[in-house]
């Protein structure tokens, strides 16, 4: 019997509107009552992550707990301090920064561990997607000192092309990437993580702690930084509008977007 299911946010339980689709509360509703947990997992902070779901009712997170910043930190809910935390050092956040700002057209996130996020030389449609789902603090200038004693988790770049960015990536020095775990998501991200953390390392200490059996959970994503928790799942799940890459991983393809509701049709598959 499945145990947990653990799930992306952006693109797959939210709606394309960062709303929740009804379907996906119902889901969770009846999930529950059959002892099953459901876990957010996401790239996004803690706070970032319990904000898009402060509608769902109580019952939905009750003992629950969630993966944020690809599994960079484990939280229970309702707790603002992690369990489970990684940081990635200053320096190497500070080349990276070196990178973008001399390359010139490429934007930036700073994640700290406290979960602010911080945004650098971001397009006004940049702005637009982040509204309403996740607060950012924008800066100017050409340096981050002022984030050299604050504890950090991860970064990303941003750019709106997404073959751009893997183009970027190949041609990137590998000097600056060392020591790092690298993912893209959301069809504009190209995100820098402690080495070692991903989504699927953070299903795994989770499964851990909780003494669950990782044969016994389910993983629901739609994107590359979704494939190490779609892999290391019993059953990895994918909806209607993810990524080849994603889909190419997946054990069971969902007829449904995130925008339909994927988990009624995992509740219905698997679950019921």
């Amino acid at each position: 019997m499945y145990r947990l299911v653990a799930t992306d946010m952006d693109e797959t339980f939210l709606a394309s509107d960062h709303t929740i689709p009804q379907a996906n509360i119902d889901a969770i509703l009846a999930m529950r009552k059959k002892g099953v947990l459901f876990v957010p997992a996401s790239g996004r902070a803690y706070g970032s992550i319990m904000s898009s779901l402060r509608n769902l009712p109580p019952a939905c997170l009750e003992g629950s707990y969630v993966i944020s910043y690809n599994g960079g930190c484990i939280n229970r809910v309702g707790e603002d301090e992690p369990l489970i935390s990684h940081q990635i050092e200053f320096e190497t956040v500070k080349r990276l920064f070196d990178f973008a700002a001399e390359a010139g057209d490429i934007g930036m996130h700073i994640y700290t561990v406290a979960g602010d996020v911080w945004g650098w030389h971001l397009t006004d449609s940049e702005v637009a997607y982040l509204d309403g789902h996740m607060d950012i603090e924008l800066f100017e200038g050409d340096d981050i000192e002022f984030l050299r004693d604050v504890p950090l988790s991860k970064c990303l770049y941003v750019y709106e092309d997404l073959d751009l960015l893997h183009e970027l990536a190949l041609a990137m020095d590998p000097a600056l990437t060392e020591g790092l775990s690298t993912t893209f998501s959301s069809g504009r991200y190209y995100e820098f993580n402690p080495n070692g953390v991903d989504k699927g390392a953070g299903l795994r200490t989770l499964a851990e702690l909780l003494d669950v059996d990782l044969a016994d959970t389910i993983a629901c994503g739609d994107s590359a930084n979704d494939i190490a928790m779609l892999e290391v799942a019993g059953v990895g799940v994918v909806v209607s509008n993810a990524s080849a890459d994603a889909v190419a991983v997946a054990d069971y393809c969902a007829k449904s977007s995130c925008s339909d509701g994927v988990f009624a049709e995992v509740y219905r598959e698997f679950i019921a």
